[in-house]
């Protein structure tokens, strides 16, 4: 090579020693020419064609003929001699990237060279080279190499692409040069131009310009990216490629050896070693499957070939993982253990001295350490690496911080992949991995438990088959596990990176992407509550808040105040994250945030919602929808926003229709709490704040088979009762001498403690009405819309059809709506000239929801739930009365159901202190009651109507449990 200077320029004169195939130089010096005629130009060196126009001229000397090229000369600086940066390898990638995307459409018969000894293809041929390797750990290293070489690597090649390659892609090869005041990269030296696997582009450029690199991990990325960006990846590619970076390296030191053997005088055959076996030596320490996975994260692709299907499996409902421990995960109380900065942790030895007085106060059963959380209480040597300078400091699992020697479980079915004691300070300990199988797809994912005690040991083989929910093993004490609070550390691999008995716990931040997909959140399995890994917040401030901000009136609900932030089904859930079964709230009929009645709601409001002085369709079909569910005179709707509301509007129905405000009302009752509703309630007015009775309003005697003065449900017992309505009617006649304009009564009795009438008592009350005059009002709140299951309206159960039902919030799953619906004779008088309007009631978003929520009732069978599940519920209830005898009776109907606590059956006392202690110890073990009553001694539960048996069957334990402590 001369550089030949001249005023046009500089030039490089290349003369070919003879013993160089001239095909070979042609095949070089076309490919030259095809790069700068496929969009890198000034990429590589220009040729200079003869006078003759020849591309490759000829020289014959004595010895033989030699081939001869002139080519244009790039100024620069070699790759070598400058300061790298990432952008600097990126410009390397994306260049290597462009190069093999031309070079893939160029072909010539001289670059087919049998044999060549460069040709990574054929790597297998420095196998008998090994023997020049004067170093014996340096031979031994090599010939593993070799080994694993061609059991993985050399099978797959067949697979990968081939193309003509440059073939030699290293810094002294690469010029780096300013154009137009932007960086440039060229290519020089097209010497070892061969066809091959198009990989070993990327691999042999790889294996020089990682050497002396000290991150190996983040150039690897950026350079396998930025090619990627420009000539996209196959996955097989991505597979072989950190194995032929590494037979690459060996190759070079197996032929330099080899050839200083010939030339012991030439230092350059050797001058490339010490760093080419510095690099092999670090590569050795890393995981090579754990590399595959890098790349392909480089190349946007999972990390982790089967990753999308195996979380696809554990996100799935056909995934049913059992508890792991004693204690339930999603109802116990916890909190986040906040980490990122916890070096004292390596001091904490038991789980008691983790928790604060709050803690206590909350009765927090675990506290849970973060998956993806960057801590830096890792500073163990085995947390140090030759390959980065990074630290591992990323937790790719989820810490369960409890109580040492709890008893662990399998959540999932498998097998015992490994047992292994990794017993080194800060490591796992006694750890378990366990293999499951991911539906069937043939695919496998694996859980690793550590920190154990040894008893898992005594449990356990390798190979043994795991049922789901099996005990495998127990939280090891500080003594045992490495060092460490007593705790689970719960992992989940979409592979094992080919390894066996451990597996990192923590891996580096910048790397994040590829550990995510090796490493998936461990709660596609515990299914914990997305509020449960929110750092925790006591609620203090928030009561703090409420007590300035909001009325004092406005109670709150249990002894420990909660938080509640999402709702889902029969659950609502805290800001810990901590799910509560719902027993009481009626008002979210069929569920909290029921999804079909969510997306009914989204879909009108972005479209219209106004008021009902302008034609909408779907009011009507609504309208037509509701009445078809009641008797055939109950035919006209009024639609407003509460069940307060709406009552309010059935007495001024009945009171315009009957010119008369005279109204009986059930003693006890409760219809709502605006002024007017207030007035006809009892449970409001006669307690402490209320006043006295109104002169308009009759209370007739509250019919409790129970604790009222006639016990039992005959006819006989409804009528004695109904009597008292009697003398309502006539006290009424004998103040103003007219009767009642209505009589109002919830058709089971909500406030009154769940209580349903004797037989007979609602027939006869309002026999006794009508015949007055007045007008029946069922109050369906609370009672209706299918709740009671063998029955849509709880009137039916007593054979009665009333002149005017009222239906509240639950008809809209919450949502502000409600409907009084009365005959069409009555809807005609009580339209006297005065208008009726109302500006929210029956708007579009409103029906929409009421339609969403008739869907649901239908489509979900929830009226046949609530018979089944109620009746399981009765039956459960009534064994529990056998069992304690403070319960004096268990009542109602579906999921209208009240169970009455008492000081002894024989004298009926309502033992509401028990009540209470009992309503505030479910709240404490995840489940939500509350009491009612005239004495506050009835535990009543009327919960969404999605409520299960797997729901029925905890709310039977946890109450069970409940009266035990208390007896």
């Amino acid at each position: 090579n001369l550089l030949v200077s001249t005023v046009k320029g500089k030039w490089v004169l290349k003369i070919s020693n003879i013993a160089e195939d001239p095909a070979v130089i042609v095949a070089q010096t076309r490919a030259l020419i095809h790069l700068q005629q496929t969009g890198l130009q000034d990429c590589v060196p220009n040729v200079m064609k003869g006078k003759s126009g020849e591309e490759v001229c000829s020289h014959v000397s004595a010895q033989g003929r030699h081939c001869i090229r002139l080519l244009s000369f790039l100024e620069g600086e070699l790759y070598s001699k400058i300061q790298k940066t990432p952008g600097r390898l990126i410009e390397v990638g994306t260049f290597l990237g462009r190069l093999s995307r031309s070079l893939s459409s160029f072909g010539h018969p001289g670059a087919h060279r049998e044999n060549f000894l460069w040709n990574l293809d054929h790597a297998v041929n420095c196998e008998s080279y090994l023997t020049h390797i004067e170093d014996g750990n340096n031979r031994r290293m090599l010939a593993d190499l070799l080994e694993h070489y061609q059991k993985r690597t050399l099978p797959r090649l067949k697979y990968c692409r081939g193309a003509v390659i440059h073939n030699d892609v290293n810094d002294n090869n690469i010029i780096v040069f300013t154009k137009n005041q932007q960086p440039h990269i060229a290519l020089i030296d097209f010497g070892d131009l061969c066809y091959g696997r198009q990989i070993n582009e990327l691999a042999v450029a790889m294996a020089y310009l990682l050497q002396g690199e000290k991150n190996l991990y983040e150039v690897s990325q950026q350079i396998v990216s930025a090619y990627h960006r420009q000539f996209p990846l196959h996955e097989i590619e991505l597979d072989v490629l950190f194995d032929l970076i590494r037979m690459r390296l060996a190759m070079s030191v197996c032929i330099s050896s080899m050839r200083a053997k010939s030339f012991a005088d030439n230092d350059y055959l050797r001058i490339s070693q010490q760093p080419a076996f510095e690099l092999l030596w670090r590569m050795r320490s890393i995981n090579p499957a754990f590399m595959t996975a890098l790349f392909r994260s480089a190349a946007q692709l999972p990390a982790v070939r089967e990753h999308h299907e195996i979380v696809s499996w554990l996100r799935s409902s056909k995934l049913n993982p059992q508890r792991m421990f004693d204690i339930d995960l999603k109802t116990s109380a916890r909190r986040v253990l906040k980490l990122d900065s916890a070096v004292d942790m390596l001091r904490v030895e038991d789980f008691g001295d983790l928790l604060t007085g709050e803690d206590v106060y909350n009765n927090t059963a675990f506290l849970i350490g973060l998956y993806g959380e960057a801590r830096n209480v890792y500073q163990a040597e085995q947390f140090a690496s030759v390959v980065t300078p990074e630290r591992r400091t990323v937790h790719l699992g989820m810490d369960i911080f409890i109580h040492a020697n709890s008893a662990l479980y399998s959540p999932l079915a498998g097998r015992v992949y490994s047992l292994a004691d990794n017993n080194l300070p800060q490591d796992y300990g006694p750890t378990l991995i366990l293999e499951h199988d991911a539906g069937d797809a043939n695919l496998v994912f694996y859980t690793l438990y550590g920190h154990l005690s040894k008893t898992t040991f005594d449990l356990l083989d390798e190979g043994q088959c795991v049922e789901a929910g099996q005990l495998i093993g127990h939280v090891g004490k500080f003594s045992e596990n490495g060092g460490w609070p007593p705790h689970l550390h719960f992992q989940v691999m979409t592979t094992m990176l080919d390894l066996k008995g451990n597996f990192n716990g923590v891996g580096e931040k910048s790397l994040l992407s590829v550990w995510r997909d090796i490493c998936p959140d461990p709660n596609l399995i515990t299914r914990l509550a997305p509020e449960s890994f929110d750092e925790y917040k006591g609620i203090s401030t928030l009561i703090e808040q409420r007590r300035r901000l909001l009325g004092p009136s406005l109670s709150l609900s249990y002894r420990h105040k909660l938080n509640v932030v999402r709702g889902s089904g029969a659950y609502l859930y805290d800001h810990t994250g901590r799910q509560f079964l719902d027993c009481v709230n009626n008002i979210c009929h069929v569920g909290h945030c029921h999804p079909h009645v969510v997306d009914a709601l989204l879909r009108q409001a972005s479209v219209l919602n106004t008021n009902t002085r302008y034609l909408h369709q779907t009011i009507l079909d609504y309208s037509k929808r509701i009445t078809d569910l009641l008797p055939e005179s109950l035919s006209v709707v009024f639609f407003v926003n509460s069940g307060t509301e709406a009552n309010e509007l059935a007495l001024r129905i009945a009171r315009t229709v009957t010119g008369v405000k005279d109204t009986i009302v059930l003693d006890w009752g409760y219809h709502g709490n605006a002024g007017a509703t207030v007035e006809i309630s009892p449970y409001k007015f006669k307690r402490k704040g209320g006043f006295s009775k109104p002169e308009f309003v009759e209370i007739a005697e509250f019919p409790d088979p129970f604790s009222g003065r006639y016990k039992g449900m005959s006819v006989e017992t409804g009528f004695a009762y109904a009597k008292s309505v009697s003398a309502c009617v006539d006290a009424i006649r004998q103040r103003t001498g007219h009767g009642p304009a209505a009589f109002i009564a919830e058709s089971i009795s909500g406030v009154g403690g769940q209580v349903v009438y004797p037989d007979g008592y609602l027939d006869k009350a309002y026999q006794v009405v009508r015949s007055a005059g007045g007008l029946c009002i069922a109050d369906e709140v609370q009672c209706g819309f299918g709740r009671i299951g063998s029955h849509f309206w709880a009137f039916e159960l007593q054979k009665v059809i009333p002149d005017i039902v009222v239906l509240g919030k639950p008809i809209g799953n919450g949502h502000p709506m409600a409907a009084v619906i009365t005959t069409n004779e009555l809807a005609g008088k009580f339209a006297n000239g005065m208008e009726y309007f109302n500006s929210f009631g029956g708007n579009p978003v409103s029906m929409a929801v009421g339609m969403a929520v008739l869907d649901v009732i239908e489509n979900q069978g929830l009226m046949q739930n609530a018979e089944q599940v109620g009746d399981y519920l009765l039956f459960n209830f009534n064994k529990l009365k056998k069992k304690y005898n403070k319960i004096g009776d268990v009542r109602g109907c579906g999921f209208f159901l009240g169970l009455e606590l008492v000081e002894s059956l024989e004298t009926r006392k309502p033992a509401a202190e028990l009540a209470g202690d009992i309503v505030n110890d479910l709240r404490e073990n995840a489940v939500l009651f509350s009491t009612d009553g005239p004495n506050d001694n009835v535990l009543k539960f009327k919960p969404p109507m999605v409520f299960s048996m797997d729901d029925a069957d905890f709310l039977v334990d946890k109450l069970d449990a409940s009266l035990s402590k208390f007896y």
